[in-house]
């Protein structure tokens, strides 16, 4: 432990000397901090579309309250020709809506349209009694457990809820709140990456590494002061906004593990600043879509637990979720940063971080580093257990896309995505060792293919325990994750899937891409089986 923190004190070191003479992080990040909460703040003063459009009125017009709308005075001559040189939108005389036939000028009369038929049922809302039929008014008694029920006190409701003015509660606003969350977060990871490949470029990383120190600890070391800042930030964040700080700091834990586990590879496999910040805005990109997508979904699908920006909306909402809505995310989040971890003690060596190679080799060395040292029949189907959690969040991510959109649009993808993605992950750890001729012959291969099918059943299978009842109901469930079947008849299908990409590489010498491209074809009509009933 006293090695990590002497890594993370040199870090702190050199993080103040390379802002020395600029601005400090701390007060970049107060920066987004101090627009973040002004965002917040200011939520429900400032309107989108305010004067979008300019409508004119003359005689006795209802009043029009909506920032969307300018309104100006004119007489009816003025209105007329004021409309025709398009300084308005649209013109109110008296009961008579006069507008031009061009796209703007409808544009506002629909909106127009909208907001009157919203005032007139709210005016007819308040000109009636509560006891009148129309419109539909709901009581709600909250009733205390010390008053016998019925008692005086539950005769007047504590709330009244009119449905038709009730609009359903959007999460746009909350996961805008959100988002302050991962700014910073993001922010400080590059500059964890930053750090990391500058030590790297400059070879004092390779010095590092000659010290009496283990890959984990230097990791850990460079790691942690960036991580505590964002935790920081994140706690800072809670406070000012007035939520409950230990439960933002239990939600974003795991998104700041994850995030910081992507950026931790990149310098990893890159050799230049330049493929660097490529690959990182390319990963702040897919990230953040990975994280607000979901949640725009919060209240509607179960699916959206996924992202933990849904858990924060439904904090901010002050809305209960249990323990099985908060591992959704948070588990696969967690064990993709443990395995990024392991990963990174096995490819913290010179070879490895200094050697020109192309991505896809690179990706094959860095898998044959962290499975040759152990035995191939564990290291296999460790292998697939491990990666699952990688897995099953694209497929989750699937999953969300098929159950909220037309599902002959989206179905067929789903499955073939899903499909070519296990048939990678199953098959690249054997393919792997039998280029390093560490697996060969037909019974290595065949019994591999057959453990690393098992691997992965069993690691499908914990998660789906974890999230049965958001998976369950989805449509496509069975065919993605073996909802429902019998164990037996997965493991056989992974098996056979597994053996085919294998066999086809390995021995009949197709180029694995094609390899692939048969198993997934293969394991694409298995699906499609299962999803039409057939087990």
């Amino acid at each position: 432990m006293n090695q990590i923190l002497v890594i993370a004190w040199r870090e702190v070191t050199r993080l103040r000397k390379r802002f020395g003479g600029g601005a400090s992080p701390l007060a970049v990040v107060g920066l987004l901090a101090l627009i973040g909460l002004s965002a917040y703040f200011l939520r429900d003063s400032v309107s989108l579309g305010a004067g979008l459009y300019r409508v004119g009125v003359s005689g006795d017009v209802p009043l029009i309250e909506d920032s969307r709308f300018a309104v100006l005075s004119l007489t009816s001559e003025e209105g007329k020709v004021f409309l025709e040189d398009k300084t308005i939108d649209v013109f109110i005389d008296g009961s008579q809506v006069i507008s031009r036939p061009d796209d703007r000028s409808q544009y506002a009369v629909r909106a127009l349209k909208q907001y009157m038929e919203a005032a007139e049922l709210t005016r007819v809302g308040n000109s009636y009694d509560g006891e009148s039929a129309f419109p539909l008014r709901v009581g709600i008694n909250y009733l205390d457990a010390s008053q016998p029920t019925g008692g005086p006190d539950a005769a007047a409701p504590a709330e009244v809820i009119i449905p038709s003015l009730t609009p359903p509660p959007a999460p746009f606003t909350q996961v805008l709140i959100t988002l302050i969350y991962i700014m910073p977060i993001t922010f400080i990871s590059i500059f964890f990456t930053s750090s990391f490949m500058d030590e790297k470029m400059n070879r004092r990383l390779i010095v590092l590494l000659s010290a009496p120190v283990t890959p984990f600890q230097i990791i850990m070391g460079k790691m942690l002061p960036y991580a505590l800042f964002a935790l920081s930030t994140t706690a800072l964040i809670a406070y000012f906004t007035k939520t409950n700080v230990l439960l933002a700091l239990a939600i974003f834990a795991p998104t700041t593990l994850f995030i910081f586990a992507i950026y931790l590879m990149v310098p990893l496999f890159y050799r230049t600043f330049k493929d660097t910040t490529f690959i990182a805005m390319l990963v702040t990109t897919l990230t953040t879509a990975y994280l607000i997508f979901p949640a725009m979904f919060t209240n509607v699908n179960d699916l959206s637990y996924i992202s933990p920006l849904t858990l924060a909306v439904k904090m901010y909402r002050e809305e209960p979720f249990g323990w099985r809505e908060y591992l959704f995310p948070s588990f696969p989040m967690t064990a993709i940063f443990l395995l990024t971890m392991f990963a990174g003690t096995r490819l913290l060596n010179e070879e490895f971080l200094m050697g020109y190679k192309p991505l896809t080799r690179k990706i094959s060395d860095a898998i044959y580093l962290m499975l040759a040292r152990s035995k191939t029949y564990l290291s296999v189907p460790l292998w697939s257990l491990l990666v699952i959690p990688a897995v099953y969040m694209f497929q989750i991510l699937f999953l969300t896309f098929a159950t909220n959109l037309p599902v002959r649009l989206i179905l067929g993808f789903t499955l073939i995505a899903s499909a070519a993605m296990e048939e990678v992950i199953k098959s690249i750890s054997i393919v792997v060792l039998a280029r390093h001729d560490k697996a060969g012959s037909w019974r290595d291969l065949i019994g591999l293919s057959f453990l690393s099918a098992l691997g992965f059943l069993v690691g499908e299978k914990l998660l789906v325990l974890i999230s049965i009842r958001m998976v369950s109901e989805a449509p496509v469930a069975g065919a993605l994750f073996g909802v429902g079947l019998l164990l037996f008849i997965p493991l056989i299908a992974h098996f056979v899937f597994t053996s085919i990409v294998v066999l086809t590489h390995t021995k009949l010498k197709f180029p694995y891409p094609l390899a692939v491209a048969a198993g997934t074809i293969v394991h694409f009509f298995y699906n499609v089986y299962v999803l039409r009933g057939g087990f």
